[in-house]
């Protein structure tokens, strides 16, 4: 059976966020196709382009979510 690759699948697989059987689809795939290959060659060097963000939470907002995910009590006074 041939297996249709959308940007979503290349996408999750480039981020390693396929599941394993689709990990393996997709390596075969991408063995067995040079089309697929050169997109996600595409795919990977924009993904290198992309600026790399770092996210800094004030440690009260964080303790707070982190409580929240804890217990049902919900404390929000930040």
């Amino acid at each position: 059976m041939h297996k249709t690759f959308t940007q979503n699948d290349m996408i999750a697989y480039l981020y390693g966020e396929s599941t394993p059987d689709q990990t393996k689809t997709t390596e075969a795939a991408l063995a067995a196709d040079p089309v697929l290959r050169s997109e996600l060659a595409e795919l990977t060097q924009a993904q290198a382009s992309l600026p790399r963000v770092r996210f800094n939470a004030r440690r009260r907002l964080m303790d707070v979510i982190r409580n929240y995910a804890m217990g049902p009590d919900l404390q929000l006074s930040v």
